[in-house]
């Protein structure tokens, strides 16, 4: 790696400091650094346009950097930072980290991460757009002032690759089907104001319109923002690069949200023509034709069941809580409906809802509409994700191909086989953490070693083999206490 240094400590500024003339100390570390950025600056080229160059660093010190923030030299240091693949600030102050953190996220335009454990880093924390504080010997400062926080520095890998992940996924399809199922339920309406000429009758029910979010799709798409899970834990750790996905976000752009939207129509033309011209040529019980709140109980009963069937069809994983929370959502529908067609106080099945569901059940009408539309509206859905995912594949789907045979392996590993594996010494270490011991009471510091038993490991159950340091303390400790 080529090292570029920017240092305080050199012969001709010393020289210089000797004098004791502040004003000229001042001008000639200016020059010096404004010497060096620009030398730097027109070397770098030669590195990074080979593919075979070495990565660059930039090491600055404090005094240095004060020059190099300066708004005539700043834009030379952020041009010959990103253009490094580390970049090092050494013995600065608190307000100069936060300006280093201050100058990257304006001039670069990107996603910054601050991450600390003491109060000199809360500037710095609060400067980035998301900031992490780590609890340790320095106090609860940084994790005070923090977005998110951490017991040890080590979990700082869990927190991106994993949660931060999933996270990502999770939002962008929580915020996708949220517009999707919207935009679905309302162009059926649209469609039926088209047909009759812009009357102004509207065609669900004013009950139908106001519960649609709040109860009948609420509840699954909340389990998938909960539970959702492309890949595995270790196996997103295993492939990083599986992080790109998110920093290019792939999966909330404009062809992402284009693909939703096309769905979306094709699905409202479905529902609103499908229903209404099959409804057309079919009776009911009594041989009457189908009035416009049958019609519209029909349709919004296909919308319902259709947009929750979708989401599992989105889902990377499935649990019961999906099931239960899709299931559970078009029973209520149907509940409701059930209770609410039968409490009209107005018994004219053609100027409200009296008596509509029970009417429309009783015939075989019902049953294969309930059954067709679906089917017809989905099947869109299943033939771009069979090409999608067979031919232009993701690479967390890549992955998934190649790891489907033994992910319960992965999740689930087999402990006798886990300790036939181990060294002698990692052995005797898993034998001595099976003896009662007392939990401890701290929280861990900030760089730990993995040795170090944590309460957050204790109470999470993750087994840290101990060290025989920390178990002869223990030993120590419970000896002191004893009473002579």
């Amino acid at each position: 790696m080529k090292q570029f240094i920017i240092s305080s400590e050199t012969d001709a500024i010393r020289e210089v400091e000797e004098r004791g003339d502040q004003t000229e100390i001042a001008r000639f570390m200016k020059e010096e650094v404004k010497k060096q950025l620009k030398q730097f600056l027109d070397e770098a080229p030669q590195y990074f346009c080979s593919p075979s160059g070495p990565k660059l660093a930039l090491v600055i010190d404090g005094k240095c950097l004060m020059y190099a923030l300066e708004p005539s030299l700043r834009i030379m240091l952020l041009t010959l930072s990103l253009n490094c693949s580390s970049v090092v600030c050494c013995r600065v102050s608190p307000l100069q980290k936060a300006q280093v953190t201050s100058l990257v996220k304006k001039g670069a335009r990107k996603i910054t991460l601050s991450i600390g454990d003491g109060a000199n880093d809360v500037s710095m924390i609060q400067a980035a757009h998301i900031g992490i504080g780590i609890s340790g010997l320095e106090g609860m400062q940084a994790v005070m002032a923090s977005d998110f926080a951490i017991a040890q520095f080590r979990f700082l890998e869990d927190l991106l690759l994993v949660h931060g992940r999933w996270s990502y996924i999770r939002l962008c399809k929580v915020v996708m089907y949220f517009f999707y199922k919207n935009l679905a339920f309302t162009l059926t309406q649209f469609w039926f104001t088209f047909g009759t000429g812009f009357s102004g009758q509207r065609f669900y029910d004013d009950w139908f319109q106001s519960l649609y979010n709040v109860i009948f799709t609420a509840l699954p798409v909340v389990i998938v923002g909960l539970f959702d899970q492309d890949i595995s834990s270790s196996l997103s750790k295993k492939y990083p690069e599986l992080y790109k996905e998110g920093v290019r976000n792939m999966f909330f752009n404009r062809r992402v949200v284009a693909i939703w939207a096309c769905f979306a129509v094709y699905q409202s033309l479905v529902f609103f023509y499908f229903v209404s011209l099959s409804s057309s040529t079919s009776r009911d019980s009594d041989g009457k034709m189908f009035g416009l709140w049958d019609v519209s109980t029909m349709a919004f009963t296909c919308v319902v069941v259709t947009v929750n069937l979708r989401l599992l069809m989105m889902c990377n994983s499935i649990t019961r809580w999906h099931y239960i929370s899709v299931g559970g959502s078009i029973i209520v529908w149907f509940v409701f409906i059930f209770i609410y067609s039968g409490i009209m106080t107005r018994f004219d099945r053609n100027d409200n809802m009296f008596w509509v569901i029970y009417v429309l059940m009783s015939t075989s009408y019902f049953y294969v509409t309930l059954l067709l539309v679906p089917v017809a509206a989905l099947l869109g859905d299943f033939l771009y994700l069979g090409v999608q995912r067979w031919f232009f594949p993701y690479d967390y789907q890549i992955v998934q191909e190649s790891h489907k045979d033994d992910a319960d392996s992965i999740n689930k590993p087999d402990s006798q086989e886990t300790k036939e594996h181990l060294t002698p010494d990692e052995a005797r270490s898993n034998e001595i953490s099976q003896l009662p011991k007392e939990v401890s009471k701290h929280s861990g510091f900030a760089f730990d070693s993995p040795g170090y038993e944590s309460f957050f490991a204790t109470q999470f159950g993750k087994y840290v083999p101990p060290k025989a340091w920390d178990v002869a303390r223990r030993a120590s400790m419970k000896s002191k206490s004893k009473p002579k």
